[in-house]
């Protein structure tokens, strides 16, 4: 018998697969693509922190296709069906489901067969139509002068917007605080920021994991969650160091700089520290750099005047880029945890840019609002 190259590697991939066998659990997957005619879909796994392919799904002529997936344990797993890069939808599968997919490549998808997917789909839905708003509503902001009326209505837009998003996802962690679907709900971002970005969201990470570690004490996602929730617990350790940091000077930074060395935000010498928080993804934080910081840097920097720029960014490669195109002579810095650094958390960074100022190593009463609240407090303590 002849045996092509391909029909080899799929008896070895067989031959790998059988031995488990016995401690899988086989389910069924089945559906049908509208609009789509002979091709592939791919089926990816959440392995918590990135997605692997796990197989490759053959659609027939009218769209339609059926597999097995086994699973390696009893808890269940999060899997993505993807369609040319295109996530299609998001499935829960436990073992022994029989689930039936419909959907097609504009939004459109239905779950049968796995009542938790189902209920996560429209969470889904409801989460991408408030976040197509809110980019929508973030592009027009960025065309308009920032001190119209027009922007400033925007900018409530944009304020109900993620409120509204913060309280349907606390909602549905509260409805379904026994279900796994509730970890990538908890784990959301808008844009680059955590929807559950405040401090006491602790309290919702501890809950959520305590309630799913007794159903699912080995899942790799409920591990996951319980590291979050100790994590943000001892943020909470610092609350209320910001109200009484007048005594008690403020929370330290240190963070890697363009040569990747660490840099003190305590180190910096100045009367003055201008904390500065942005993404360099963002046109108009670019622009604030060269219109308001460093005529600002160029002006106070002789009387005293120090900048400490963190950058939220998970392409470190693409912010340096931005700062040496620049040429920004103070400390720049990056976060690639972006939204998730316990910097964020530390100092309450709601959103982007936010900026405080440091004087005489304690932090300012007073939060600069704009570009000229920053000016005015800066000239008043560097006379």
């Amino acid at each position: 018998m002849r045996f092509t190259t391909n029909r080899l590697s799929r008896l070895f991939s067989l031959a790998l697969i059988v031995p488990l066998a016995l401690s899988c659990q086989d389910i069924r997957l089945s559906g049908r693509i509208e609009g789509v005619g002979a091709d592939t879909l791919v089926l990816e796994k959440l392995c918590v922190s990135y997605t692997r392919a796990v197989d490759t799904l053959l659609l027939n002529e009218d769209g339609r296709f059926s597999c097995k997936v086994r699973l390696e344990t009893a808890n269940p797993d999060f899997y993505y069906l993807n369609y040319r890069g295109n996530r299609l939808a998001t499935l829960l599968l436990k073992k022994g489901d029989k689930v039936q997919v419909q959907a097609d490549t504009l939004g459109y998808c239905t779950v049968e067969g796995s009542e938790e997917s189902a209920r996560l789909m429209e969470s889904d839905r409801e989460f991408a139509s408030i976040s197509a708003k809110s980019r929508s509503i973030a592009v027009r902001l960025s065309e308009l002068p920032q001190n119209t009326s027009h922007a400033a209505n925007l900018r409530r837009q944009l304020a109900d917007n993620y409120v509204r998003l913060y309280r349907s996802s606390i909602r549905y962690i509260v409805e379904n605080n026994h279900s796994l679907t509730s970890v990538p709900v908890i784990f959301r971002k808008l844009g680059d920021l955590p929807v559950f970005s405040q401090r006491l969201d602790a309290l919702h990470f501890r809950s959520l994991a305590d309630t799913l570690s007794t159903l699912y004490p080995t899942s790799p996602y409920v591990r996951a969650l319980r590291k979050e929730a100790e994590a943000r617990e001892k943020q909470m350790a610092y609350d209320g160091k910001i109200d009484s940091v007048a005594v008690v000077g403020f929370p330290d930074i240190e963070l890697p700089d363009l040569r990747s060395e660490k840099v003190k935000l305590s180190a910096l010498p100045g009367k003055v520290v201008v904390l500065h928080f942005w993404t360099s993804t963002d046109s108009r934080q670019k622009l604030f750099n060269q219109d308001v910081l460093k005529p600002l840097y160029e002006r106070y920097h002789a009387k005293g005047l120090d900048i400490y720029e963190v950058a939220l960014d998970a392409d470190k490669f693409g912010w340096a880029q931005v700062v040496k195109a620049q040429n920004m002579p103070w400390t720049n810095v990056c976060d690639i945890r972006g939204g998730a650094s316990p910097t964020v958390m530390l100092y309450n960074v709601g959103a982007l840019p936010t900026t405080y100022l440091i004087v005489d190593g304690a932090l300012a009463a007073r939060q600069p609002a704009d570009a000229a609240s920053l000016r005015s407090l800066v000239a008043s303590y560097l006379k």
